[in-house]
């Protein structure tokens, strides 16, 4: 009990120390925003966690984003206490289990079995996954508490599918493990199915009617198969079988909260599963269909190449070689002790494996929806390497079973699985990850009064949604996410919230409700573009948005021209003034941190800002702002942008005078973009820029190189006719064509 005690303040101070600042951009805007507020969460609606945050959501903690947080370490804390519980009632199984072929134990001498044998693998298991760069993620962010309560789940069931194997704990423990499995699948559905063949195995072990081998063999045996069924459930009982389907139902009608919730209209009610058939559809993700990668090949591809991604330095850099190594040493070991428990281990990484790669289509560039679904493979990993550590004690404990030998092995296997607590550290610290708060903040801070912000997808939309929702900030200003205009479920709840973005919906050719956000959108901006002030979000802008509304800068939003309040300067001194109030803070994510990849499209939006302002006030001849702008820039956006930003600068410094700064940044763009089908251009500029430094030499160089690529390239054309100007002007005397000295 002390050292459960110890274990779960251990892991939780970890926690405690590294949990985010504020919410990650994966979900955690909106399931906080679900737990405080008790809305409809998206597929498959996870009402379990719902209720779970809200009771966090009561506690006297801070902000409502700390509390769900808390709820994601409590889950995560508890579920390793419950984890060493589980493997060290394997452990000490193990332990008094003879060794294979007979072989003689201190044990069968008379010695009794050292409590190391089951308390350190128990506790390396234990904290190398505690420490994992998954778990330990999960457990420090809103949106991760989803997956640390089903980790919870996973490994209660694991600790009483052991504990079936005492006198006395066959029926108890049958009972409990089916309400929490009605639980599990009344919070994460499709991982539970995927775990139930490992689940099977472990049960089992835990029987004794019938020996694992024969029912095996009876597969193929229909009337053997039914003997060795009816075996197993007589051991149950039929009083106790009623007992545990009662119990199950019970855990499983927890759906009910999605149906009675959605039936009264909340804030943001996903798929509106009001009936039973958008109830199984919001369960199953039927919603999601339609969308991800179609093609199966291309799909196993790059979910696998994720897996690898992360599995690789999932337990620290090279240490995870050694986890590996244990894990695959201590599958063939428990092989040989215990064959159904190492294959029920095996079917459960297997089978969420095989789920995530069939199952899941993420389109290039959104796999890291995949990553929080490798948890339990890579729990699954960290027990087989404690089985790997188990084997190695046993071996201790067969060759020295008296002295101090044990001891030394065991606090050697227990600083070994502090390792990725040291490696994983600063990755897994997201204490200082603000970013995502800070971007809602700074929308609110960039929108008149009565304005409306037109999002384009969750990065966007999330952050509001929790800022305006559960802290109150800024009401009056809209917000909605244009990719889900044209669900009723999400489109009617928004129009009677603000009934003045309600219009009138269109036909199509067909006589059917124009529902596409490009028809109802847009109505809604020529509708109030008298009224109200329209931004639009410059993170995966929908091409037609920018086709249909001309748009300018304002702050790292795009401001609609023909809305309202547009009476303002486009200044350096307006521009200065927006930005100063900006909170840019902590936008770089560690070196292979996990949010590195949200980060980076938040960052990029600041840049994109920067550098559109650069291009507007360019165009409409402001090169001084434009000057700024660029170079501001360049901190922001991302590698793959910066060869064109610095040709701009270029054309920038031209605009100014300043020939030779022009000449760098055009030698600059050319060697951060070799592809760039500008290079002629680009050629030819810097050509001119050396032509005005009288460098007549280079310049020639550059105008050629830019023919050679470009054979019509007008800028060198036009370049090379006045060099060639310019050169018979300096040969002639006094610079006077057609006289001649005195």
């Amino acid at each position: 009990m002390i050292a459960s005690v110890i274990l779960f303040l251990s892991v939780f101070g970890i926690y405690l120390l590294t949990h985010c600042a504020t919410f990650n951009i994966n979900d955690s805007g909106e399931t906080i925003m679900v737990c405080d507020l008790l809305t409809v969460s998206h597929s498959p609606g996870y009402p379990l966690h719902s209720l779970w945050g809200r009771v966090n959501c009561l506690l006297p903690l801070g902000q409502p984003m700390l509390r769900v947080t808390f709820a994601s370490m409590l889950t995560a804390s508890f579920s390793m206490v419950v984890l060493y519980q589980a493997l060290r009632l394997m452990f000490k199984g193990l332990a008094a289990a003879p060794a294979p072929g007979g072989a003689a134990t201190p044990e069968a001498e008379g010695e009794t079995p050292s409590p190391w044998l089951w308390e350190a693998p128990a506790l390396f298991g234990t904290l190398v996954f505690a420490f994992s760069y998954q778990h330990w993620f999960q457990a420090g962010g809103a949106k991760g508490g989803v997956y640390t309560l089903n980790t919870l789940f996973f490994v209660l069931i694991l600790y009483f599918l052991f504990k079936m194997r005492e006198n006395g704990w066959f029926i108890k423990g049958f009972l409990i493990i089916v309400y929490i499995y009605g639980l599990g699948l009344a919070h994460h559905l499709h991982d539970q199915i995927a775990f139930t063949p490992g689940y099977f195995m472990l049960f089992l072990v835990a029987q004794r009617r019938v020996a694992v081998s024969d029912f095996f063999k009876s597969l193929l045996r229909p009337f053997d198969l039914w003997e060795n069924a009816s075996k197993m459930l007589s051991a149950i009982g039929l009083v106790n079988l009623i007992r545990a389907f009662c119990l199950g139902v019970i855990a499983v009608s927890v759906y009910l909260y999605l149906p009675l919730r959605a039936i009264q209209h909340p804030l943001v009610n996903w798929w509106n599963p009001n009936n039973f058939v958008r109830l199984w559809g919001t369960i199953e993700r039927l919603g999601y269909q339609d969308i991800g990668e179609k093609s199966i090949p291309v799909r196993l591809v790059r979910n696998s190449k994720r897996f690898l991604y992360h599995a690789q330095d999932q337990y620290g850099a090279v240490f995870t070689v050694l986890v590996v190594l244990l894990c695959l040493w201590g599958i063939w070991w428990l092989l040989r002790r215990q064959a159904a428990t190492s294959v029920g281990f095996f079917l459960m990484a297997f089978f969420i494996l095989l789920g995530v790669f069939v199952y899941c289509s993420p389109l290039e560039g959104y796999q890291w929806t995949l990553d929080n679904f490798f948890a339990t493979v890579f729990l699954v990993m960290s027990i087989f390497a404690a089985v790997g550590i188990a084997s190695f004690l046993q071996w201790v404990w067969r060759r020295f079973p008296r002295g101090q030998a044990m001891l030394f092995a065991s606090s050697f296997c227990l600083s070994l699985a502090l390792m990725p607590l040291i490696l994983n550290y600063r990755l897994d610290d997201q204490s200082r990850y603000i970013s995502s708060y800070d971007e809602g903040i700074n929308m609110l801070k960039t929108v008149n009064r009565d304005g409306v912000i037109l999002c384009n997808g969750d990065i966007d939309i999330l952050p509001l949604w929790y800022l305006q929702f559960v802290e109150g900030k800024r009401p009056e200003v809209v917000s909605f996410t244009m990719q889900l205009i044209p669900y009723d479920w999400y489109r009617n709840p928004l129009f009677q919230r603000w009934p003045f973005l309600e219009v009138p919906l269109r036909k199509d050719i067909y006589g059917r409700d124009d529902i596409r956000p490009e028809t109802v959108v847009q109505d809604m901006i020529e509708q109030h573009a008298k009224d109200r002030s329209f931004y639009f979000t410059n993170i995966f802008t929908a091409p037609w948005m920018r086709q249909k509304n001309q748009a300018l800068p304002e702050g790292f939003l795009w401001r609609i021209v023909t809305t309202k309040d547009l009476n303002y300067p486009f200044t350096s001194q307006r521009l200065n003034l927006l930005w100063d109030t900006y909170r840019l803070r902590d936008m770089d994510a560690p070196a292979r941190g996990y949010w590195d990849e949200y980060t980076d499209v938040m960052k990029d939006s600041y840049g994109i800002g920067f550098d559109f302002s650069g291009y507007f006030a360019y165009m409409n001849k402001m090169p001084d702002l434009a000057l700024w702008c660029f170079n501001n820039a360049l901190q922001y956006r991302q590698p793959q942008t910066l060869g064109r930003i610095y040709m701009m600068l270029g054309e920038t410094y031209m605009t100014l005078g300043d020939y030779p700064a022009a000449v760098n940044d055009y030698q600059e763009s050319l060697k951060r973009d070799t592809h760039n089908p500008g290079i002629p251009y680009i050629l030819a500029r810097m050509g001119d820029g050396y032509r005005l430094m009288n460098d007549f030499t280079n310049a020639d160089t550059c105008y050629h190189q830019s023919l050679q690529l470009n054979p019509q390239q007008k800028e060198a054309l036009d370049g090379l006719q006045l060099l060639n100007q310019q050169e018979q002007k300096r040969e002639m005397p006094n610079g006077a064509p057609g006289t001649s000295p005195r």
